[in-house]
């Protein structure tokens, strides 16, 4: 019985990593167009009603990704969440309730849960010079996410995998 705590732990583990390795997928490529599937711009003509907000997205299982539309004041002019499984290309049509979109600056975000994925900034109408904004700090939870997601994880999971095997090994062996 006390050969089999090692290995039911370390399975747990596994499954666990495994689980969080399964859900990291994410925006991979995002881009703005006055098309669904146009080419990036940044710059659109006064009067533009709608801005194609075009994604690919990868390996997600059943995740929320958000499309957010922000003026140059901040308020929040569009607001799409969507649920995805695997992968793929999406193009969301963005507007406002005014029909249109002001001359001015606009910021769309990517929201992948709670956290940005991509953030795209863009004019409507004839550029205007904007002060440089000072960048914010992340969350440190976020700091965390990023790096157990790049490193500890894949790391983690060989260390686990080398665990389950010798604990089989030493369960086989015993005998």
């Amino acid at each position: 019985m006390k050969r089999l705590v090692p290995i039911a732990i370390a399975l747990s583990l596994t499954i666990l990593l495994a689980s969080i390795a399964v859900a990291q997928g994410g925006v991979s490529i995002a881009h703005l167009s006055d098309t669904p599937d146009g080419p990036a711009m940044t710059q659109f003509p006064s009067g533009t009603t709608v801005v194609y907000a075009i994604f690919e997205y990868a390996d997600m299982t059943g995740e929320s990704i958000k499309v957010r539309v922000y003026d140059n004041y901040g308020s929040i002019l569009f607001d799409q969440p969507q649920d995805y499984t695997g992968s793929g290309t999406d193009s969301v049509a963005t507007t406002t309730s005014e029909g249109y979109f002001p001359d001015g600056r606009y910021v769309t975000n990517f929201y992948l849960g709670e956290y940005v994925g991509r953030t795209i900034i863009w004019n409507v109408g004839e550029p205007v010079a904007q002060p440089v904004a000072t960048p914010t700090t992340v969350s440190p939870a976020a700091n965390i996410y990023s790096q157990v997601k790049d490193f500890a994880v894949p790391a983690a999971a060989i260390v686990l995998i080398i665990l389950v095997a010798w604990a089989i090994y030493r369960m086989l062996t015993a005998r």
